[in-house]
């Protein structure tokens, strides 16, 4: 391995979350390019950078709904996915959801999310998303998604079942008995982040 992540684990420190929030709240390490993590764990969340055009399509969406200069950090993030193995997970990508190795993110900079998740959550919650393998990919959600968030989130993006990156690992993790505030098909990697207290 080229790297291990040294980066201490930050605790989410927000004074705002709800009880049970809090107490599933992640510690989180950041992967610089070239860096891997150890120990990953079935269940987690990886939150990455992406480097190409839509990624920065998403940040600069994001960066609508979290304007405020206290949200704008969330909004550093365009792509989430599930630890599955300690060696594979599950996202959601334009071709429809699959898995493959963790080792494909090895030269992009992400966060990875510890969650406090007990080991019958965490295979209540890979469990989902396997069943979800090969499942198209919602482009029209993600159209929704964007409009809505460009005009003030004044609609909710119709629930037809379909996945993006985030609506996949919502819906896994309320499997394993997280609550989130918004429903997944109104959830972009800056709202998992800031559900989560992650920070660049």
């Amino acid at each position: 391995m080229k790297g291990m992540a040294t980066a201490q684990l930050t605790i989410s420190d927000q004074t705002d979350l709800a009880p049970l929030r809090q107490e599933r709240a992640g510690k989180y390490v950041r992967c610089a390019p070239g860096e891997d993590i150890t120990h990953p764990r079935a269940g987690d969340v990886i939150l990455i950078r992406g480097r190409g055009w839509l990624g920065r399509i998403i940040r600069a969406v994001q960066r609508v709904r979290y304007r405020s200069q206290e949200d704008h950090p969330f909004a550093y993030w365009s792509h989430a996915a599930l630890i599955a193995t300690p060696w594979h997970l599950i996202e959601v990508i334009p071709a429809g959801v699959i898995m493959r190795k963790i080792e494909k993110y090895r030269n992009h900079e992400y966060h990875y999310v510890y969650l406090e998740l007990s080991g019958s959550d965490r295979s209540k919650a890979v469990a989902f998303a396997y069943s979800c393998l090969r499942q198209k990919y919602g482009v029209s959600s993600f159209l929704l998604l964007a409009a809505s968030v460009l005009v003030g989130d004044r609609f909710k993006v119709p629930d037809r079942g379909q996945h993006g990156c985030v609506a996949l690992i919502v819906r896994a993790l309320q499997r394993a008995g997280m609550t989130f505030e918004q429903r997944p098909n109104d959830m972009m990697p800056a709202d998992l982040a800031k559900r989560f207290g992650v920070v660049p």
